[in-house]
């Protein structure tokens, strides 16, 4: 299994092998470790780690490789054990697609969400040219980078995929009407309001579940994130009228199984708390048949929002 590390400070190659051969339960002679593109190495070893230099604020990109015959850990808990044993700071890739996604562990085992942008090359030491890496924010203050911008990061909170049970029942239903191609130029009306529908209706049950499981994956939700989804649930309130006749009763009962939840989970402020985050640009309607819009969780998720120290 490979792992991707990036860490600060210097190398100490004897410290770090000592470390992954702990780390594994193996002699220290079964962990390999060399410069990338060294062909003269030991390749049966049970831990091959090949490391080089990178520009920006990490120091050094690490690429370990556990054979089968080792028990594999996953790669929060192999960049923990390092940060703790090399008395520095790891950064390792979240489970997110988002390339900037990634997580920092220090010395502590705190792990805190970071944003990590790849700057290209530099030609660095010996003419070779080194990846260059920054580090854009981190989510938490981090003692032993102090300089280090850091502000909430909310664009991993859409990349995290929320079970969504009762849309894909649903979906069964919708099928004969949902295109197979919904970015076709002829596509039928019909088939582009089922698709919208049972997409925002989606939407709607991964909110839901957001609340049910304590708001992951960080522990908090931006306040125009939940505004978004209650927009979407204006939508589904026009969407009865679109659909097919066959599928309206099958999709009034997911909607309605879906608000009892959010009923269950929120609470009517008439609005207040959003509208007082969102401000005057993004004012909360007040209708009574747009009910949704006066409820909200306690406490509210954007409540948890981390603080930010840039202007």
């Amino acid at each position: 299994m490979p792992y991707y590390l990036l860490i600060f400070g210097p190398l100490y190659r004897d410290r770090l092998r000592a470390a992954l051969a702990e780390l594994v339960s193996r002699p220290i002679d079964e962990v390999s470790i060399a410069d990338e593109g060294v062909v003269g190495r030991d390749w049966s070893a049970a831990v091959l780690c090949t490391v080089w230099p990178v520009a920006g604020e990490p120091d050094w990109q690490l690429e370990i490789y556990l054979a089968e015959r080792v028990t594999t850990h996953s790669e929060a808990a192999v960049a923990a054990w390092l940060a703790q044993q090399l008395r520095t700071v790891v950064l390792y890739p979240g489970q997110e697609l988002r390339p900037s996604a990634y997580w920092l562990v220090g010395p502590d085992g705190r792990h805190i969400r970071a944003r990590l942008y790849d700057d290209g090359w530099e030609n660095g030491d010996g003419d070779q040219d080194e990846p260059v890496y920054r580090i854009d924010a981190v989510e938490h203050p981090v003692a032993e980078l102090p300089d280090l911008p850091f502000a909430a990061i909310p664009e991993v909170i859409r990349d995290h995929r929320m079970p969504t049970p009762v849309t894909d029942r649903l979906r069964t239903q919708l099928r004969p009407w949902l295109p197979a191609e919904v970015d076709g130029v002829d596509v039928p009306a019909v088939a582009e309001v089922t698709w919208r529908v049972w997409n925002r209706l989606g939407a709607w049950e991964g909110l839901v579940a957001r609340m049910t499981d304590g708001w992951p994956p960080d522990g908090w939700y931006p306040a125009e994130h939940y505004r978004e989804d209650l927009e979407l649930r204006d939508e589904l309130a026009r969407a009865d009228r679109e659909l097919p006749e066959p599928v309206r009763a099958p999709f009034a009962a997911a909607l309605a199984d879906l608000d009892r939840r959010f009923v269950t989970r929120t609470g009517d402020d008439g609005g207040a708390a959003l509208s007082t985050e969102l401000g005057a640009a993004h004012p909360v309607p007040v209708e009574r048949d747009r009910w949704w819009w006066r409820r909200v969780p306690y406490p509210a998720p954007w409540q948890r929002q981390p603080a930010r120290n840039r202007s």
